[in-house]
């Protein structure tokens, strides 16, 4: 606790005592209570927002790096194309009338993993 002792807060304590007076001290320490409850709060509202803030840019760092994968696929697929157009073959058809059939995003990273294997 910010470097301060038990022995060191009992004494800031006994001399704010002894200074301000026994009638006004709970006055004050509520007063101070309340004021480290607002800070404490404020401080945690900050952080609530800098994660909220960590996580988006989380998140669009995740979708760059899908669309760069898919633009990497993209490519990968029309050169397959142009190969496969001088020298087609009856499997090389098949591939590439089942990639111009259009599909959800998920189904096409998925398909062009496994096209890629093959």
């Amino acid at each position: 606790m910010l470097g301060i002792s038990y022995g060191e807060l009992f004494l800031i304590v006994g001399a704010a005592a002894a200074l301000i007076g026994p009638k006004d001290l709970p006055i004050i320490s509520r007063t101070m209570g309340r004021l480290a409850g607002r800070a404490i709060g404020y401080v945690q509202v900050a952080r609530g927002q800098f994660e909220s803030v960590m996580q988006q840019s989380q998140a669009r760092q995740v979708h760059k790096e899908l669309q760069d994968t898919i633009s990497q696929l993209e490519a990968i697929r029309h050169e397959i194309r142009s190969i496969s157009f001088m020298n087609p073959s009856p499997l090389t058809r098949r591939l590439v009338d089942n990639i111009a059939k259009p599909k959800s995003g998920i189904e096409n990273i998925i398909f062009f993993l496994i096209f890629v294997v093959l």
